[in-house]
């Protein structure tokens, strides 16, 4: 999983540090990803979108959703539903969060690198 959080720091310079750990819904697995990220300014779709598919593509394993959960340094949560929608994703929220599932960061982002 370290593979998966190099990934995403390497994705986008507001990435300060990850955390992320295999998670399971239903039948499918998948990351859970909580990121930390400079500044307070609100989250882009740019930013957003690199996460997700740095995420999606780290590692050997084809993860079947991406949970993503992001704060500031001072633990404040960033509402990520209007990059999302930026992006236009199809995701659901999970509590301060969002899960997307892996056709729609396909769909959305590519199925390449």
């Amino acid at each position: 999983m370290s593979q998966v959080g190099e990934a995403v720091i390497s994705a986008d310079q507001r990435v300060v540090s990850v955390s992320a750990e295999k998670s399971v819904d239903g039948l499918s697995w998948g990351w859970t990803l909580d990121i930390v990220l400079s500044g307070s300014e609100p989250v882009t779709s740019d930013e957003l979108g690199n996460v997700l598919k740095a995420a999606r593509h780290a590692g050997d394993l084809d993860p079947g959703h991406v949970d993503v959960f992001a704060t500031d340094e001072g633990g404040s949560s960033f509402d990520l539903t209007t990059a999302a929608d930026g992006l236009g994703l199809r995701y659901s929220k999970v509590g301060a969060g969002i899960s997307v599932p892996r056709e729609m960061l396909d769909d959305t982002l590519g199925t390449g690198e």
